[in-house]
């Protein structure tokens, strides 16, 4: 009875194990109905393996016992006969030794041998990781459980400990027959332990139905030396817009030989806007490993930067200390739209645990790739932008957030009504390329424009020139004086500009009409206009 009282305290964690306690299946014979219910290490006495079984009707019963190379019933040896006159009978085997792999099987008279019990031999080595702080434990399988082994967990207490505690559990495969070779171990790698401290692990064996526990061995082990054990400093120090709307994480770390091993990127998976920390929802979506480096990037791709914020943070792994974790940072989200005819309002956000009040920001404009500063901004600030200054750069305005880090927002881009402007009279031989033909100067007309006709009739009315492309806008501030004669150039060869000629030929000085119509704003607005003006000679 010793043991079953034993087994009730280990169960409660509040025990003190002096040597293992090793616990195997229960056999039904269903011939006498006799039950083999558990082969243990004795904790009370001197680690000597216990056997105890049920029993009904039985007088006796002999104990087989076979060591280590078990794999044919005939290799076991009868050690003991036992008188039966008790419901549930124990047996100390004074012979047996705790540390190596012993099967046992019960019989009654003719009845043969049950199917074996062994106990779990339990080891512990230095880990193969390389930490000074890890070791590595195995033991054999546990065979023959009765209603099948779930899972073992893994008991240790330090040499300040009176009492053992669950550390982890780890799946069990259930395995039945006569043997098993102590060959095929299971493994576990106890990490991060207590520098200078003197550790006794236990295996417990708990079958499916939580009814049957089995215990290994006790095995101490003493850790030398002192791991490194300090915060690895990881910083998100930048996450931008891509080009193509995919998300740059840029992350840095400090100058530590081997700070760790791995780095995983977490992102948030639930449908933020901006949101409390505790509220995140993190999964694992990317990885990078260690490169002798304190800046890494990862690139999430699949993400709709213009549609909402990213949260994302970073842990390093690390074998042999507790893994480190960054601050969390999002993507900066830009957000806009038209209030007046040429105003626009622009507003942006970025969520930051722990918040920084470094931060600064600039509302740029996006211009042939480049970004030009409109304003400086701090977050959250709305901002109402008059565009008229921008009309010559001859596009819906593009806006942009960039941060003191060279952090990129998404790309806003606010359409706008195009402004149309043509000049009065064109001089085909004049020394200045942009008087050389005649076409309408277009400003914030963009690619969502359609069913574009310019016609020019002359004053008969018989039409001298018609195209159904728009022309390319040459006259902004950003392009150069050789970009702007290709442009015009460019515009003439592709019949976007009328040259003042006519079936080959020179068309007269004199004043000549223009028509000119199309849809802009993904066709949803109509624009048309008509006038004169003087073609000279």
């Amino acid at each position: 009875m010793l043991q079953l009282t034993l087994l009730k305290r280990i169960m409660k964690h509040s025990f003190p194990i002096l040597v293992i306690l090793v616990v195997c299946n229960f056999i039904v014979l269903a011939q006498n109905g006799l039950v083999l219910k558990d082969v243990s290490v004795d904790t009370i006495t001197l680690q000597q393996i216990k056997l105890k079984w049920h029993y009904k009707d039985i007088d006796s019963v002999s104990i087989y016992r076979c060591v280590n190379q078990c794999d044919n019933e005939n290799f076991y040896n009868r050690v003991a006969k036992i008188k039966m006159d008790m419901n549930c009978l124990e047996w100390i085997d004074n012979d047996a030794n705790p540390t190596s792999h012993n099967y046992y099987s019960i019989g009654w008279s003719n009845s043969g041998k049950s199917a074996p019990l062994n106990n779990m031999v339990l080891n512990v080595n230095k880990s193969n990781d390389g930490c000074i702080n890890s070791v590595l434990l195995s033991w054999n399988p546990y065979i023959n459980m009765p209603d099948s082994i779930d899972h073992y967990k893994i008991l240790f207490r330090t040499n300040t400990d009176s009492v053992f505690t669950i550390r982890d559990s780890i799946k069990g495969e259930h395995f039945t027959g006569f043997y098993f070779s102590p060959a095929n171990k299971i493994r576990y790698n106890a990490r991060f332990l207590k520098n200078n401290n003197i550790y006794e692990f236990v295996i417990q064996a708990v079958n499916k139905t939580n009814t049957e526990y089995s215990f290994s061995n006790i095995v101490k082990y003493e850790i030398t030396g002192v791991e490194d054990t300090a915060a690895v400093s990881i910083d998100i120090s930048c996450v931008s817009v891509t080009e193509n709307n995919s998300i740059q994480i840029d992350v840095s770390t400090d100058d530590y030989i081997f700070p760790f091993q791995k780095l995983y990127l977490y992102r948030d998976e639930s449908n933020p806007p901006v949101k409390p920390e505790e509220m995140l929802q993190f999964k694992r979506i990317d990885s990078l490993n260690y490169e002798s480096s304190n800046s890494y990037q990862f690139t999430d791709k699949n993400v709709d930067p213009n549609t909402k914020l990213y949260y994302y943070k970073v842990i390093a792994e690390n074998l042999c200390r507790f893994n480190d974790t960054s601050n969390v940072k999002s993507n900066i989200f830009l957000t806009g739209n038209r209030v007046e005819k040429y105003k626009d309002i622009v507003q942006f956000t970025q969520a930051e645990f722990p918040e920084s009040d470094s931060n600064s920001f600039e509302l740029c404009r996006l211009v042939y790739n480049k970004l030009k500063q409109i304003n400086e901004l701090s977050i959250n600030t709305t901002y109402i932008c008059d565009v008229t200054p921008f009309m010559d750069d001859g596009a819906a305005v593009q806006y942009q957030i960039k941060s003191a880090q060279g952090c990129l927002s998404n790309i806003l881009r606010i359409d706008h009504e195009p402004v149309i402007e043509f000049p009065d009279a064109f001089y085909p031989q004049s020394k200045h390329i942009e008087n050389q033909t005649f076409y309408p100067i277009l400003k914030f007309l963009s690619e969502t424009e359609s069913n574009y006709l310019f016609v020019i009739y002359d004053r008969w009315g018989q039409e001298v020139f018609r195209t159904a492309k728009p022309p390319e806008y040459c006259f902004s501030e950003n392009i150069s004086k050789v970009e702007k004669a290709s442009c015009v150039q460019k515009n003439k060869e592709e019949h976007c500009s009328w040259d003042g000629t006519f079936q080959g030929r020179e068309c007269p000085p004199g004043i000549y009409a223009y028509k000119i119509s199309f849809r802009y704003q993904e066709g949803k607005n109509k624009y048309s206009d008509s006038g004169t003006f003087m073609l000279v000679r």
